[in-house]
């Protein structure tokens, strides 16, 4: 390859234009992509959870639903609500690109703030939706730009605000997840074994800053002190040991594949291993390296004897590995028209993926076109809007009440509502849905329960003793494009007569 063809040194100011370029781009994508897509199934449940502030909920820390809470109060509780999370992730890309450039220049940055935008992961999810991972990855990255300038930078007496900003990024991301814990353990590892850094095991600034982090995910321990710890229970027992699992742990290493494109999948591990090789040459890839393999290595791992696992859990680490994947590619010295054809097949790419989600959740005719398309699970129904539950005769004049038998449907029933009619869940699994306030308002009231066709007699077991009497049920179709998308039954329910039951512990006074 000629040095003409090779991409050459990059100033930082062209850089800081370029990525401007870049992040404007995507954020404009994502506004896009979240008007089209209407709230998913999570997003629902936040949505409905989050009307009442509480100190913590019970799948996650508070983070994410305190921004929820008061977006859906400036935007309404739809896509609007998405707008402060769509925000957050351009700062958060701003903050990576900050530290792959301060870490390995600005060609490598440019690189690593792409490839970061066009992995499906950190687009949607991360980028977009209304989830904890876009606060977590925010105060990860805030946390570990003050960490780098600290580590590897002259800091000129800011050592004591670098390391509180340090603190404070590992509080939001500690209110917003519980593995922030894993980067919080990567970063002692890497004290541990940088030698040039083990000075500040013997320096009081660490020890303030954990102590402000501490103090900022103060809520979620008193919440958990006065439910009984629920939260961690749950979260813990999602890693329990179990039997050998060898294909459910190959299905999560796919699944990280895929949530990031093959392709990038396989350059981000190439990145890593490329780490490997000058941890002793350079303390840089030792501190990248430390906080990306603890969530990576310990949720890959996970389901290999645990539960199933979810590929997003091991996000948090490969926004790490994206500073490697910019070192690995400036290091290669890849032309500009072979990053360039990269940078094209990654973005169409997730361009078309992105319309044809898009459209199969407007109007589901890709589907169709497949034969026997009804036997394929359509994903694209998490984001299909409930709305049409408004006109159910049942539901006009809006019950006292409504109960659903899954939390995953009472959100959607929520949010076509919604604030003015409560909603409950009857189940062993009704998650944060258990704590919602109220409960005691309804008793000898009538209200509606609203479950899937096909549940019918499990919601007529599970209430009949709560009520004085059940009525027959109503069925209600809900159409996309004129066609029946999902059935759904009410059954009336008359009387109240006690407390809907508690799963999990309740308040302790």
């Amino acid at each position: 390859m000629s040095n003409s063809e090779a991409a050459g040194p990059l100033p930082i100011e062209a850089a800081d234009r370029q990525a401007l370029t870049i992040l404007t781009a995507f954020l404009a994508a994502r506004l896009v992509f979240a008007f089209v897509l209407g709230p998913g199934v999570d997003e629902g449940y936040t949505l409905a959870i989050s009307r009442t502030l509480s100190l913590s909920y019970f799948d996650h820390p508070p983070l994410h639903q305190w921004i929820a809470h008061f977006a859906a109060q400036a935007f309404g509780a739809g896509v609007g609500a998405r707008l402060p999370f769509i925000a957050l992730f351009a700062a958060t890309g701003w903050l990576n690109y900050r530290l792959t450039r301060e870490l390995f220049g600005p060609h490598a940055a440019i690189v690593a703030l792409f490839s970061l935008n066009v992995a499906p992961f950190f687009f949607a999810s991360a980028g977009t939706w209304i989830l904890p991972d876009g606060p977590l990855l925010f105060g990860l990255a805030l946390a570990a730009l003050a960490l780098a300038r600290l580590f590897f930078e002259e800091t000129d007496g800011r050592t004591w605000r670098l390391w509180l900003l340090a603190g404070i990024g590992f509080g939001v991301a500690g209110l917003s997840k519980y593995s922030a814990a894993l980067t919080v353990a990567g970063l002692g590892a890497f004290l541990a074994l940088a030698p040039r850094q083990r000075r500040w095991l013997r320096h009081p600034v660490p020890y303030v800053a954990a102590a402000l982090a501490a103090a900022m995910v103060a809520p979620v321990l008193v919440w958990n002190a006065k439910h009984g710890w629920v939260s961690f229970a749950f979260q813990g027992a999602r890693g329990a040991p179990a039997a050998f699992r060898p294909v459910q742990g190959l299905q999560m290493a796919f699944g990280e594949a895929v949530y990031l494109f093959p392709w990038l999948f396989a350059a981000l591990v190439a990145g890593q291993f490329a780490g490997f090789r000058r941890v002793r040459r350079n303390e840089r890839w030792l501190f990248l390296l430390c906080l990306a393999l603890p969530p990576i290595v310990v949720f890959t791992l996970t389901p290999f004897w645990g539960g199933r696992g979810l590929p997003q859990w091991t996000m948090p680490g490969w926004l790490f590995a994206f500073p490697l994947l910019g070192s690995w590619v400036k290091e290669r010295a890849l032309s500009r028209q072979t990053l360039r054809a990269w940078g094209l097949v990654s973005a169409g790419s997730l361009a078309a993926v992105v319309a044809v989600v898009g459209v199969q959740a407007r109007t589901g005719w890709p589907l169709r076109l497949i034969p026997s398309a009804s036997a394929i699970p359509d994903p694209t129904l998490e984001v299909f809007s409930w709305d049409g539950l408004r006109k159910a005769p049942l539901l006009n004049p809006p019950p006292a009440f409504v109960l659903a038998t899954k939390w995953s449907d009472a959100g959607k029933v929520a949010i076509a509502l919604g604030p003015s009619v409560p909603v409950f869940v009857i189940s062993d699994d009704p998650r944060g849905w258990a704590f919602v306030e109220g409960k005691a308002n309804v008793l000898g009231r009538d209200g509606v329960i609203v479950v899937g066709s096909a549940d019918v007699a499990i919601a007529r077991a599970l209430a009949a003793p709560l009520f004085h009497s059940l009525g027959a049920p109503s069925k209600v179709s809900l159409t996309r494009n004129g066609y029946p998308e999902i059935e759904l039954a009410l059954i009336p329910a008359i009387g109240l007569k006690r407390e809907l039951p508690m799963p999990y512990p309740g308040p302790r006074r």
